[in-house]
Order: C-alpha cells, then structure tokens, then sequence
C-alpha cells in the first residue's frame, strides 16, 4: 500500500514538473528573456552610431492637401474636425509650408517575427475622418494576450497632432501619454507612469507610431524630399518619455525588402543612435510608395539582441459610412 501511494506520487511530481518545464519553454519561445536572448550579430549600421548632435530637419509648418473624397467617420468620441480647432493647435489650411497629404484610409496585416521565427498577423487600422485620424494597432500573443497600441489626434500647423497615445499588454492595465496642446502647437505633456513628470511639448512632438505615418504624408505631398544622406529630427513620446529622435534617410530605391509587394520602391529610414537611450534600442521603418508610403516593414532590435519586425502582408479598404 505504501509502494503504490510512493508510486503515485512520484508520477505526479513527473507530470507537474512537465508542466512546469513545457509552460517556461513556451514562454522563452514567445518572448524570450534577457539571459537566454540568442547572441545575434549587430544589425546596426556604422553611419547610425553616431552620437554627436547633427544638422538635422527639425519640424516645419505644412500645407495641407485638400481632397473632396470622403472618408470613413472614426466614432462620436473622437476630437472635433481641424476646422473648429485650428485656432487652438496653430494652423489653418491655407498656411504656407511643406506638402503634406493623408494616406487613405485601410486595414493592413502584418506578418510578426521574433528572431526571424514567424508567429502572429496583426492588424493596422488607420482611419481618416476629414482632419482627424485614428491609428490602431493589435499584435496577438500567446498566453498573456495582445500587445494594443493606440493613436489619436487631427492635424495641426506642423502635420499630425496626437492628442492620446495609449498602450496595453495583455491585462496589464494600459499605460497612456496625454498631449495637452496650446495655440502654437507646443503645450505640455501628462503621463499615467509618471505623474509628476510634465515635460514641454514641442510643436511636431509625435508618438513611436505616428511619426510613421507623419513621414508617409510628407512623402504622399512631395516624394522628392529625404533623399539619401538627409537626417530628419523628430520629437517622440513613449509611455514615459519625450525624446529627439534622429532618422537617416537612405533614400529611394527598388527592392524587395517588402516580399509581399514583390520589386518596389521603398523609403528606409534608420534611427541614429542615442548615447543617452537606456534601451539602445534600434528601429528601422521601410515605407512603401505603393502604400502610399505607409510601413511596408518596421524592424526593431532591442539591447539584447532581440529582433522583433513587422511585414507587410495585406491590405483592405475602409468603406465610407
């Protein structure tokens, strides 16, 4: 009777210690961790390391490119049209300055890897409702849930404006970056993480996804700026951080760095390097003109090595209502 009890339990602690064993496997397969991160090589270009201040493109005033085709309405809760505020964020549509025209409207996929291995499609919604916009993003992972990230804002003197820029982690509770903005485009910025932090808010401050999509739309106004060699400057808040951030432009060229869009042109910006970026964290943005300049692909390499990319897969339109 002893024996059999003895056997009973030796069985169970077997199959616990398998499930101990298969659910820490499956969690290094999805997200990693820091001391077992695969030794990569450095994905980091030589002429992305620099860490002196450089002659950059810092935001200017643009002119808005009017359109007569309608778009898809966000939802009632979302800010009022650049008509009822430009007064109140330092621009009108009639302003001089760099072309600046919106993407349309549309649902993209994306193919998400880590380390090369891919894993989910996400989805990309970018909505246009006259001069507001709303950019949505959801990556599904297994086990703890989607990574969300969220945009919202109009246009203002200086391109796009996000007034909230929220993410979430599965159910941790979201984290969010509130742009309180005056007259002149500059104002403050709020943090949940940071409450008492409050730093200002430089006119054409945009978030880690808006600034892709604040690109896209320079290059849909004029596909003939950012050539090769030219470093664009660009205020970027995080959940808790307001930073300039420097992009090499590596100008136009015919690729297949997008494989689902086949031979096409691309626009690959790389972020320079920070000397004060706790992260060194390395982002690279293709923007594909057959998009109408919006991410084809967004690679992102963290300090440990980590690669994390989105690859275009897809895209639908977005019907107006």
């Amino acid at each position: 009777m002893v024996k059999k009890k003895s056997l009973s339990s030796r069985s169970l602690r077997v199959i616990l210690a398998a499930l101990v064993l298969s659910i820490f496997g499956h969690f290094i397969l999805f997200f990693g961790l820091p001391f077992l991160s695969p030794s990569l090589p450095s994905v980091i270009y030589d002429d992305l390391s620099i860490k002196a201040n450089l002659l950059a493109e810092l935001p200017k005033k643009i002119a808005l490119a009017k359109t007569s085709k309608k778009r898809p309405v966000i939802s009632s809760d979302s800010s009022s049209s650049l008509e009822s505020q430009s007064s109140g964020q330092g621009g009108s549509l009639d302003q001089r300055g760099q072309a600046f025209k919106l993407p349309e409207s549309g649902i993209l996929y994306y193919d998400a890897y880590v380390d090369g291995q891919k894993y989910q499609t996400g989805e990309l919604q970018w909505i246009v409702d006259g001069s507001n916009y709303r950019l949505y993003i959801n990556i599904p992972y297994a086990f703890i849930g989607p990574f969300v990230f969220e945009s919202r804002g109009s246009v203002d003197a200086y391109g796009l404006a996000p007034t909230i820029y929220w993410t979430q982690r599965g159910t941790n509770s979201p984290r969010y970056s509130r742009f309180d903005r005056d007259e002149k485009g500059g104002g403050q910025m709020f943090f949940s993480e940071k409450p008492d932090f409050t730093p200002e808010l430089l006119p054409g401050t945009q978030d880690r996804f808006s600034l892709m999509f604040q690109f896209a739309s320079l290059l849909n106004g004029d596909g003939k700026i950012d050539e090769a060699g030219t470093i664009r400057a660009v205020p970027v808040v995080d959940y808790n951080t307001l930073e300039m951030w420097q992009f090499k432009s590596y100008g136009e060229t015919l690729s297949e760095d997008v494989p689902s869009l086949g031979k096409s042109i691309t626009r690959h910006y790389g972020l320079i390097q920070r000397e004060n970026d706790p992260y060194k964290r390395q982002v690279d943005i293709w923007l594909a003109k057959d998009l109408e300049w919006l991410p084809g692909r967004i690679r992102s390499q963290e300090a440990s090595g980590r690669v994390l990319e989105l690859v275009f897969k897809q895209k639908n339109p977005i019907s107006p209502s």
